[in-house]
């Protein structure tokens, strides 16, 4: 089945599963962390200083570091994170 947001007759690795926050959810092996969970619907990454202004993926190119997450404990920025088989993700 087609995703709405992923460019349909593009070929692209078979989906692993990953988790975000205890949520268990597929994205093609070597997407980045930022895109498959924008095409998962989560846009809101972490609370920043203000809960009206929330963390999310911005620049898309490791720049602003919005994006910042744990990944297996460690943190990391979404857009320059590859998604693998088993990645444990939560808010930074």
């Amino acid at each position: 089945m087609a995703h709405p947001i992923r460019i349909a007759g593009i070929s692209r690795p078979a989906d692993v599963t990953f988790s975000f926050e205890g949520r268990s959810l597929l994205a093609p092996e070597g997407e980045n962390l930022a895109a498959a969970l924008i095409a998962a619907g989560i846009r809101r990454l972490g609370e920043g200083q203000d809960a009206a202004r929330p963390r999310a993926a911005l620049c898309m190119m490791g720049v602003c570091q919005q994006c910042l997450l744990r990944v297996d404990g460690r943190l990391a920025q979404a857009c320059l994170t590859p998604i693998y088989a088993g990645m444990v993700v939560t808010a930074a």
